[in-house]
């Protein structure tokens, strides 16, 4: 069975962490015993999920010796850009390279392709000799360790409980004056959490992409946005009766409706749950991981085993064919690369193949590549078994909370006011439950997120209490002027103003200038931002006047308010 798709993007990711940081990782390939050859891993647009390998000045060297039509491709390909698309790499580069005996016979090594354990390790410490080939281990392999699991993670007893990534907290709130970008801010936020990525990666990526990241998780039940108000009640975010419309009784009768916090609890709850048995799935024996195996490949009509073997060290043959299992032994024939089967007896030892497998070094140098042949697809068998359990894998959800100060707060969380701190949660040292009305137990989970936005310049609302303010992080948004420079003389000096007589939650946020051009200020001013300063300021005109006045624009009275009549002269 192949790697699943979630560790794969994993995977990429990480690799895409250690190349930001300016580490130089290289994808490799064994062209002889003992030598290695490869590309070094470029990323186009900062985004992991565009991977490439970069064409050097030896491998154009190198390629000159390439067969047709691999050469020509090559050359097109490297005066190109100098990058290659995995892909490309496998089927232009790496395979008729190295292979070049083989003239035009089809051939993607991408299985063979291999990491050196220096590059890689800051990201994955702690590697066991059992994935790694000495200073080198497979991209499969590293493929299913940054996908959650590694071996000796599924056998130890003592595996920790869960944590939340510490790149974020489990409860913020973004809080700002108006027009600063909390709620536009709240999407970026919730596709990093998902992805458990660092915010800024994130936001560089063009808003089309975020977006559309955004809408899949949402789908998928792993966002979900809500806006607060001041009718919103306990019975709409945790739970509570509602009329049922549609019983076809002739009496109103209740149903018990769980609510939009619940709901998205209780999925994390039973995902959290799910990959908390996965992770501690015991290690299959090695007995029946290999009964397993030879199950899942064997062919029916013939009762064989093929599998594909490394080509570095068998030069002739490409696969091996297992048609008999012994107490102590494995006995195989071979294949040809020319698709003769060879009608032989050849044996592998089942003690030296468990030694192999549990990552002790054998001395066998002509059959070491079918044993490892072996111990790759008993591997496969592993990783796929404990991945593809309940369909089990761990995954963040977030709850958006916009305006999150206009509703009643205490009657909204109720008990969740305890249950949302770090400790309190699910598996947390200090877990705590809570009995709901309908006397359900019910506990967070501590891979659900809340990210609550809330305006400070809004007085007519009540601010959050002590006790959930010092259960949530502040995180402060300004205006950021760097968006919009055109803008920046008139809405600095505005601000500063603002500032100065009613501090800093009653400044004028960025956005009222995004995608506007500086024709456009006398409308924005007049339909936007004079009409909120006059609410700043109990209607009272003098003090508009002023403000305008210190942004350097030409007003006028009319209808009894201050109007912008022009964009202000530049100076010269």
């Amino acid at each position: 069975m192949p790697l699943q798709e979630h560790q794969r993007e994993q995977f990429w990711k990480t690799l895409h962490q250690l190349a930001i940081t300016g580490r130089e990782i290289s994808l490799y390939f064994r062209a002889t015993v003992g030598t290695y050859h490869g590309l070094p891993l470029a990323f186009l647009e900062d985004n992991f999920r565009q991977p490439r390998l970069r064409v050097t000045d030896q491998a154009a060297s190198k390629a000159q010796s390439l067969p047709e039509p691999h050469k020509t491709a090559f050359l097109k390909e490297y005066l190109k850009n100098r990058l290659f698309t995995l892909s490309a790499a496998c089927h232009k580069y790496f395979g008729p390279l190295y292979r070049s005996s083989r003239g035009t016979h089809a051939y993607n090594p991408f299985a063979d392709l291999l990491l050196r354990r220096s590059e890689v390790e800051p990201a994955l410490p702690g590697l066991t000799e059992s994935v790694l080939y000495g200073e080198y281990i497979k991209v499969d392999s590293l493929m299913a360790l940054t996908g959650g699991f590694s071996r000796s993670e599924a056998a130890s007893e003592d595996l920790p409980a869960y944590a939340a990534p510490t790149i974020y907290p489990l409860n913020q709130i973004l809080y700002g004056p108006p027009g600063t970008g909390k709620t536009y801010h709240t999407i970026t936020c919730a596709v990093a959490i998902v992805e458990n990525r660092p915010l800024e990666q994130v936001a560089r990526e063009p808003r089309n992409v975020i977006m559309r990241q955004y809408e899949k998780y949402k789908e998928a039940g792993q966002i979900n946005f809500i806006t607060f108000h001041q009718s919103y009640a306990y019975e709409d975010f945790v739970q509570g009766l509602r009329p049922d419309a549609h019983s076809g009784a002739d009496t109103l009768r209740f149903r018990l409706v769980d609510g939009v916090f619940k709901k998205l609890a209780d999925v994390a709850r039973a995902n959290y749950e799910a990959y908390q048995q996965v992770i501690r799935q015991p290690r299959l024996p090695f007995e029946s991981l290999l009964d397993q195996m030879l199950s899942q490949r064997m062919n029916r009509e013939t009762e064989e085993v093929e599998l594909p073997v490394a080509l570095t060290g068998v030069g002739q043959y490409k696969s091996m064919i297992i048609y008999e299992v012994g107490d102590t032994y494995l006995k195989y024939k071979r294949r040809s690369l020319r698709n003769a089967v060879r009608e032989e007896e050849r044996l592998l030892s089942l003690h030296k193949l468990k030694d192999k497998f549990e990552g002790r070094e054998i001395r066998e140098a002509i059959s070491k590549p079918y044993y490892e042949a072996v111990t790759e697809a008993m591997g496969e068998v592993q990783r796929n078994t404990v991945f593809t359990r309940d369909g089990s894998q761990l995954r963040s959800y977030v709850l958006i909370i916009d305006e999150i100060n206009r509703a009643n707060i205490s009657r909204v969380f109720g008990e969740l006011i305890t249950l949302l701190e770090e400790d309190k949660r699910l598996g947390g040292e200090n877990e705590l439950t809570a009995t709901l009305p309908s006397g359900e137990v019910f506990a967070v989970p501590p891979n659900l997120f809340v990210v609550g936005t809330m305006n400070t310049a809004d007085k007519s609302v009540a601010l959050l209490d002590v006790a959930l303010r010092r259960r949530f992080t502040f995180v402060p948004l300004y205006p950021d002027y760097a968006l919009i420079p055109a803008f920046e003389p008139v809405l600095k000096p505005l601000n500063e103003k603002i500032r100065e007589r009613k501090g800093t939650d009653f400044l004028i946020g960025h956005s009222y200038f995004i995608g506007k051009s500086i024709a456009d200020l006398p409308q924005i001013f007049n339909q936007k931002i004079i009409p909120l300063l006059y609410e700043y300021f109990q209607n009272r005109p003098e003090p508009v006047r002023e403000l305008l006045s210190a942004a350097g624009l030409p007003v006028t009275e009319q209808n009894f308010q201050w109007r912008v009549t022009a964009v202000p002269k530049e100076e010269s």
